[in-house]
């Protein structure tokens, strides 16, 4: 086994007993079922995408034809571009609505339409391909957001609203540095499009756990 693979798992374990100690911790604590829902929904979410992060820029620049650093740097600026132009407005959307119905199904869509992306990431084999996915991924991010902050938002307990934030921020960090520490390790042994796969599953595992809240959000 290399030193990359054994210190991933180091990591790895490290992170999990962590992770377990946290969860033991407030297993007894009272939060509210759509806030344990959002959380575990973004625990997967985020983890997964953190499997990308550390090989990225190698996947387009050795597996793409005519892919270099540079268009690295582009697809991940078309990413935050169309998200940052599509976020507002659907933001302002949902809000003309007293329904949080709008909020969740937005929600649902997006986090289904980004794992629809990394499925699709293995087949393509040119750059201006790569350029027109991250594309998407903005759209569907900006989709996703909004629906997501404002039912959270609304249905923090009262007086645990710092609690369940940094709740919410530090499951999900460990889950990101677990999987950042497993993506290289993934690649290598096992490829690119395993990666993107398990992107795609954790996604839309993450999307779907939406659908459990959907008669405990509000209709007025």
């Amino acid at each position: 086994m290399s030193v990359l693979a054994i210190s991933s798992i180091t990591v790895y374990n490290v992170i999990h007993m962590y992770s377990r100690i946290i969860l033991r911790s407030i297993k007894h604590y009272h939060i509210n079922p759509i806030i344990k829902v959002l959380i575990v929904s973004d625990f997967l979410i985020w983890s997964s995408y953190q499997l990308l992060a550390p090989v990225f820029a190698i996947f387009i620049t050795d597996k793409i034809t005519g892919g270099s650093i540079e268009a690295a740097g582009i697809a991940i600026a078309l990413y935050l571009i169309f998200k940052s132009i599509f976020e507002m407005p659907v933001g302002m959307y949902i809000d003309r609505s007293k329904s949080e119905k709008d909020d969740l199904y937005t929600a649902l869509v997006g986090t289904v339409l980004t794992a629809l992306v990394f499925f699709m990431y293995p087949l393509v084999d040119a750059v201006w391909q790569v350029y027109v996915l991250q594309a998407i991924f903005g759209i569907a991010s900006a989709l996703a957001f909004p629906g997501w902050y404002s039912i959270f938002t609304r249905h923090v307990d009262k007086g645990k609203a710092g609690f369940e934030w940094s709740l919410y921020d530090v499951l999900t960090g460990i889950g990101m540095s677990a999987a950042a520490a497993l993506g290289g390790f993934m690649a290598e042994e096992f490829g690119f499009g395993v990666v993107f796969i398990t992107i795609g599953c954790f996604t839309l595992l993450g999307g779907l756990l939406l659908v459990v809240i959907r008669n405990k959000v509000y209709s007025k």
